[in-house]
């Protein structure tokens, strides 16, 4: 039999877990970061939004989107020195399986 209480309760603990970032990864995509910083020139793993942080005071941090499989540019005025570090994964609408391009 439904426990109808006890289904509340756990909706309320999920729903305060999304809003605190308690869940790390909801399966299709929203992982939190790992702290692993990445390189120009790498090849890109996951897709989602990433942190640009910059050489000195060139710029200040900013976010982008990247997609898997591109690489981590080169920055024009801090070249290889930028880095980019993971805020969360966001799948890419044209690599889920229901929305792929064809070819």
């Amino acid at each position: 039999m439904f426990n109808d209480c006890a289904f509340h309760s756990r909706q309320r603990k999920l729903a305060f877990q999304l809003q605190s970032g308690d869940i790390k990864n909801s399966g299709a995509g929203g992982r939190r970061p790992n702290g692993r910083r990445h390189r120009s020139g790498e090849v890109v793993r996951q897709s989602g939004i990433y942190e640009v942080m910059h050489d000195r005071a060139h710029r200040e941090a900013h976010e982008v989107v990247m997609i898997s499989g591109d690489r981590f540019p080169d920055c024009e005025t801090c070249q290889e020195k930028v880095r980019f570090r993971l805020i969360r994964t966001a799948p890419y609408i044209f690599q889920d399986e229901d929305f792929e391009e064809e070819t």
